[in-house]
């Protein structure tokens, strides 16, 4: 906390506090096409800058993406245009970012989901939000986002044991309606109703 002065009605000048308060994506760094992003102190990218850098179509520029999700998004300030004419500038949150990537292409926005989970597969980040999570009294979550790491950091041929098998979307898919299918047949089985 700092301390400054301001002047008051008088002219007069008088003592306050000015609390520096950071957002919880401040300083971030994504990482899209080999080019970094690093967001501001309010937690907000500059997508202008990402469309320059990144040399995105003529027709995706930031401060022309006006359908109702950047509408919505400028409502609850996750999205900024500043300035008119050739130059402005649009800076928005994470999740305004992912909504214009999704409105550039679909392959833009696969690009930026996996930048911003790259942050999240960082072993220094995940040891500060699985703390976060336990501190919050999340542990299973927590042993959770542990594993996944874990699983993605090791090498399963030094250990002498076999590396867990990973399921495609469609085995992940399968299970679940499988697991589904195995519940709704024990409910039946248990309130006495007739299963084929």
């Amino acid at each position: 906390m700092e301390v400054g002065q301001k002047a008051n009605q008088y002219g007069e000048h008088e003592n306050m506090n000015i609390i520096d308060i950071k957002h919880k994506h401040a300083d971030h760094l994504i990482i899209i096409a080999g080019q970094s992003f690093k967001a501001s102190d309010a937690g907000m990218w500059n997508l202008t800058d990402i469309w320059q850098t990144l040399k995105l179509p003529k027709t995706k520029r930031p401060s022309r993406w006006r359908d109702r999700d950047a509408k919505a998004m400028e409502r609850i300030h996750n999205l900024d245009t500043v300035g008119e004419g050739a130059t402005p500038v649009t800076k928005a949150t994470k999740r305004a970012a992912l909504k214009y990537a999704a409105w550039v292409s679909p392959e833009f926005e696969t690009m930026v989901y996996d930048a911003f989970e790259a942050i999240l597969e960082m072993p220094e980040v995940a040891l500060l939000v699985t703390e976060k999570m336990r501190g919050l009294g999340n542990d299973h979550s927590a042993s959770l986002v542990e594993r996944h790491v874990f699983n993605d950091r090791c090498d399963w041929r030094a250990s002498g044991r076999r590396a867990p098998k990973m399921l495609t979307t469609q085995q992940k898919e399968i299970q679940k309606y499988q697991r589904h299918a195995t519940y709704v047949t024990n409910n039946a089985r248990k309130n006495g109703d007739y299963v084929f």
